[in-house]
């Protein structure tokens, strides 16, 4: 990260790292944190709704209080706006609950900007301050790991003194009175073995987004980035060519057809492969089921794992978080991660872009005219 850049979270030292990528050892794991924690769960997420997975969150809240347990869950008013009052009722019987911009005629018609398109994409899960997760699973079913073929993600589980910082930030939505995020103030370079928190606030800060083409840029081996929705803006998509023009191994993790829950991003998204794929970029297509995962790995040693996608609305009118790490047992274990993915993927070379059918063309091309919307 470059010395000009300011943050509102500095460098600290790792404590433990865990990378989880299978559903059944990530439920296990964070259902087994929650279940036992003692003082105080936080939990955030875009996504809660009814089904398997939230009942098997909810039965780890009543677990945890009746230790004792404080719980707060926040939840995304559009993102869980699916959620029965049942199952609200049942959450407010064992949590504090708050929804965040819940949807309304009004605000659709007098606060679009602020109420309706700005969203918390976030997901957070503290628990007694000394264990915090963050990634890209959503409490519902498709990411449960009794589903057929769940979705593709990946989780990061932490210990140390970020553990603070992701409680600064999810007071920074649950009462706004507190002021919001710390001032950013100027960072210095990472050094080994140290991680940041990296918020994207929604419409002003982008820490994230400039983080990540910071590293594209001074990365010297491999860009590898798995991304669930890619709609990338200018700057990015320089940032990727020049990268793989100057000899980087640069490689992109994008979802497949299948089981995808918005296929008609998916098809505005390829408008792109073609200047990527010419100037050497490497697409992989995930097959199996939906590549949800948001995670990028540069060189041997950085990776930032979170919940932000490479479209619009994660970087312009989401509220996102993720976090940046510099440490070489992560970042191989993210690189095995990213090589079991590849051998389930197609990979879209550039001779079979140039011979795709013409109804894709089409298909592409049309939905390519809404992409501003993505």
């Amino acid at each position: 990260m470059s010395r000009s850049q300011r943050v509102p979270f500095p460098f600290v030292p790792i404590g433990t790292l865990e990378l989880h990528t299978k559903a059944v050892s990530t439920w296990q794991r964070l259902l087994e944190d929650i279940a036992t924690a003692r003082v105080e769960i936080l939990f955030e997420n875009y996504i809660l709704v009814d089904g398997a997975a939230a009942d098997a969150l909810l039965n780890a809240f009543q677990s945890a209080v009746a230790q004792g347990a404080r719980v707060r869950v926040l939840v995304d008013g559009a993102g869980s706006y699916a959620m029965t009052p049942a199952l609200r009722e049942r959450l407010q019987a064992v949590a504090e609950f708050q929804c965040f911009h819940p949807l309304r005629w009004t605000d659709l018609l007098l606060n679009f900007r602020k109420r309706i398109m700005t969203r918390t994409h976030r997901r957070i899960v503290v628990i007694d301050s000394k264990i915090a997760w963050t990634g890209g699973i959503a409490i519902a079913n498709p990411w449960w790991h009794t589903a057929t073929s769940p979705f593709r993600e990946t989780m990061l589980r932490m210990t140390g003194p970020i553990t603070a910082h992701f409680e600064i930030a999810f007071e920074s939505l649950w009462n706004t009175k507190l002021g919001g995020l710390p001032q950013p103030q100027p960072q210095r370079p990472a050094r080994d073995n140290e991680q940041c928190l990296l918020p994207q606030k929604a419409i002003a800060l982008s820490c994230f987004r400039r983080s990540l083409n910071f590293q594209i840029g001074k990365a010297k081996q491999r860009v590898w980035i798995a991304t669930a929705y890619f709609i990338p803006p200018l700057r990015l998509r320089r940032a990727l060519r020049f990268a793989a023009e100057r000899g980087v191994d640069v490689r992109l993790l994008l979802p497949g057809p299948n089981q995808h829950d918005h296929p008609n991003v998916r098809l505005a998204s390829r408008r792109y492969y073609a200047q990527l794929l010419k100037h050497g970029v490497r697409l992989f297509e995930y097959q199996p089921s939906f590549q949800h995962a948001k995670a990028a790995l540069f060189d041997d040693d950085w990776t930032l794992i979170g919940t932000p996608n490479l479209d619009r609305w994660s970087y312009l009118s989401n509220h996102e978080i993720a976090v940046g790490t510099r440490h070489v047992p992560l970042a191989a274990a993210l690189g095995e991660s990213f090589e079991r993915d590849f051998e389930s993927c197609r990979e879209i070379t550039l001779e079979m872009w140039k011979a795709r059918a013409l109804w894709n063309r089409f298909q592409e091309s049309f939905f390519g005219i809404f992409d501003q919307a993505f």
